[in-house]
């Protein structure tokens, strides 16, 4: 998707702490995905994702600004978002601080990795948790399209949450989309049955 791009602004070196924004669902899919891919890699982006061309690049600027995501050399167009020195075509990789900005763990380098299992993996279940625990919730369609799973599935997904104890909200974005959000844990009395209604 590479295209003629303005060079991304150096990364700041004041000490002051800048307020991280507040995660769209374009974001979160970019962030999740990229979490799932073995590459780390943001682009090219998901074929649902509503965002594209200037609003696409406007998404990528603000995750780069809080450096939840890192500018990589890359090999092909459809990983690239701009154009570097000679040419070379510039990716974007998820940070450290992007798994932690949607609750997830960092992923131990594979170099690290011995035959006990893996602490740092990440699952479908561990970035259903993540994506349903940030402030601003997720939407069904975030979460099929991050999970690769069917809508049904991530409404199995939500019913089985809930028998398991998590407390989640319901509620409407600005755009009218109906998201969830985890907002606790309830203790689960034997023989009650589990609110449904995903």
């Amino acid at each position: 998707m590479t295209t003629s791009r303005p060079q991304a602004p150096a990364p700041s070196t004041s000490t002051t702490p800048v307020a991280r924004p507040k995660l769209s669902d374009a974001a979160l899919l970019l962030l999740g995905q990229a979490a799932a891919r073995a590459d780390r890699m943001l682009l090219p982006p998901p074929a649902t994702l509503r965002a594209r061309g200037g609003a696409l690049q406007k998404v990528l600027q603000v995750l780069l600004k809080a450096g939840f995501v890192t500018e990589v050399p890359v090999a092909t167009e459809a990983q690239s978002w701009r154009l570097g020195e000679g040419d070379q075509r510039i990716g974007l990789s998820i940070a450290d601080e992007g798994f932690l900005a949607i609750g997830l763990p960092v992923p131990v380098p594979v170099a690290a990795a011995t035959a006990a299992p893996d602490p740092g993996r990440t699952t479908k279940q561990a970035t259903l948790i993540a994506l349903l625990s940030v402030e601003a919730g997720a939407s069904v369609p975030v979460l099929t399209e991050t999970l690769a799973w069917q809508a049904h599935t991530v409404r199995a997904a939500l019913t089985g949450l809930r028998q398991k104890g998590h407390v989640l909200a319901r509620s409407k974005d600005a755009s009218g989309t109906t998201v969830y959000r985890i907002t606790g844990q309830a203790m689960v009395t034997a023989g009650a049955p589990a609110a449904t209604g995903a």
